[in-house]
């Protein structure tokens, strides 16, 4: 072999070589395609929310279904979940005032799943903890939800600190312990405390719910939110004009 066919062939090689190199790093700066990341629902007011604004889009979340004939949503006779009036949804139930466990039985009644329920104890001008429990439905023999709403308020309590009183030490406590214990003494005096239930039903059951006493709004989500992967923001009865932080300017009141 001649020299200048060895440079022709060692040439060759080359090139080979870089177009594979060129072709692997064209390969490795390709970005494949991502998948979308999971997005959560969310159901409450937005945070700084007006009021009224959000007691409109409550109410229009509970439009599925009304007034439609059953439709489907293919030829196959399929029913799409978002407009079948017969499919439940999670919806968030607010409370006008803070409800004792016998009124919120009544809200829920008829309901076919309450999951949890959210608790305040309202003082004027005192930012009080808020508290999502989630609730196990009533067991054998009870014969409504309110034990079950009762177990809940024990479990705020629980979480509060197991409703501890406040002894001489606490003297100096900070204001968030000071509100935790005011909070579980309210509760086990039996105060009313609970200001809004995590449900599931059809719309149809959603909507009679939102004329029943005490019920300032019921939000409902999308069919194909999925338990536990949503947000719950509650609206609280001191939510007046916009759900904005509570003043907290007020003292404490003793325990």
């Amino acid at each position: 072999m001649t020299v200048a066919a060895r440079v022709a062939r060692v040439a060759g090689v080359g090139v080979v070589i870089v177009l594979a190199l060129v072709t692997i790093l064209t390969a490795l700066r390709t970005e494949l395609p991502r998948a979308p990341g999971v997005m959560s629902d969310a159901v409450g007011p937005d945070p700084g929310e007006p009021v009224a604004e959000y007691l409109e889009r409550a109410a229009a979340s509970l439009d599925v279904g009304a007034g439609d004939d059953h439709r489907d949503d293919d030829t196959t006779g399929s029913p799409d979940p978002s407009t079948d009036p017969d499919t439940d949804h999670w919806a968030l139930v607010s409370a006008a005032q803070a409800w004792s466990v016998a009124d919120a039985d009544a809200v829920a009644r008829g309901l076919p799943r309450v999951s949890g329920l959210i608790a305040q104890v309202p003082v004027e001008g005192v930012a009080m903890p808020v508290a999502e429990v989630v609730l196990a439905e009533p067991v054998a023999g009870e014969s409504s939800r309110e034990p079950a709403f009762g177990r809940g308020l024990d479990g705020v309590v629980s979480g509060l600190g197991a409703g501890r009183e406040p002894g001489p030490g606490d003297v100096g406590a900070d204001r968030g312990a000071q509100t935790s214990a005011l909070t579980a003494a309210r509760i086990r005096d039996g105060d009313p405390a609970i200001v809004g239930l995590l449900v599931r039903g059809t719309p149809e059951q959603l909507r009679a719910v939102t004329g029943r006493p005490g019920v300032r709004a019921v939000e409902a989500l999308p069919a194909d939110a999925v338990s536990g992967r949503f947000a719950v923001r509650p609206l609280l009865p001191q939510h007046v004009r916009s759900a904005s932080p509570l003043p907290d300017s007020a003292p404490v009141p003793a325990s």
